[in-house]
């Protein structure tokens, strides 16, 4: 089996705040948290797993975190209708503030000191936040995708963005978290098992069904690789991503 067969049997329904929204209409975020919801830190240009995870119908609500990805260079992105989100238009932009995502402020679960030993790497954008609801083309049908996809977009750091939005106890977690390691990239820690975002979600108790890893990636701990399924490919590479789902 494959992976977007295996997602496919775990479809859910458009959540109906997103079927039923008309323009003009009021979103909350409360809303689409309480939607399935895929976070990819470090998310750069790729949108794989929107393409994966939308047209299997296993979510259709994403939240990008990258410190490293101007606000206008998402804008092109999604002006030019490439890559994953080919076959889709933008119905409306809201724009958000960090009141609008933590409006009763969040405590942090690592200390200062435990990542004193991290090298940090220039490039940092202007912080920024939007939620962009996308429609599919009219002369597309199901076969392609869901009628509409909702992704929120942040330029901030994967992990404190995690751990302010999933585990101050306001939000459920995650339904899956993707895993791609960057290497020299420009952060300063790795996502993966050992990670300051395993330890984040660990503390918090806030861990995802699913992970989506590289292959140069490692599952965070009491996690494992779906057995006989054969990997999906994405990244600026192409590299090799096989699902895996938490233990009980």
């Amino acid at each position: 089996m494959n992976t977007a067969e295996f997602l496919g049997a775990l479809r859910e329904p458009l959540p109906n705040w997103l079927k039923t929204y008309r323009l003009g209409n009021r979103i909350t975020l409360d809303d689409f948290f309480d939607s399935r919801t895929v976070y990819y830190p470090g998310s750069g240009h790729d949108g794989q797993p929107v393409a994966l995870f939308g047209s299997s119908g296993a979510a259709h609500c994403f939240v990008f975190a990258d410190y490293g990805v101007s606000q206008a260079e998402i804008t092109v992105d999604l002006q030019s209708r490439s890559n994953s989100f080919r076959g889709y238009k933008s119905l409306v932009r809201i724009h958000l503030s960090q009141d609008d995502l933590t409006p009763n402020g969040w405590a942090a679960h690592i200390q200062q000191h435990e990542i004193t030993n991290k090298c940090f790497i220039q490039g940092f954008v202007t912080p920024f936040g939007f939620l962009e609801i996308l429609e599919r083309f009219k002369n597309l049908d199901d076969t392609h995708g869901p009628k509409r996809l909702a992704v929120l977009f942040l330029g901030a750091d994967g992990i404190a963005a995690y751990d302010a939005i999933f585990c101050q106890g306001t939000h459920k977690p995650p339904f899956a978290v993707v895993i791609q390691e960057h290497g020299f990239g420009g952060n300063y820690d790795a996502f993966g098992r050992g990670s300051l975002l395993e330890l984040v979600a660990m503390r918090a108790g806030s861990l995802p069904a699913l992970q989506l890893v590289s292959q140069n990636g490692q599952c965070w701990e009491g996690y494992e690789a779906v057995p006989d399924l054969l990997p999906t490919y994405g990244g600026e590479h192409s590299v090799e991503r096989r699902l895996c789902r938490r233990l009980m």
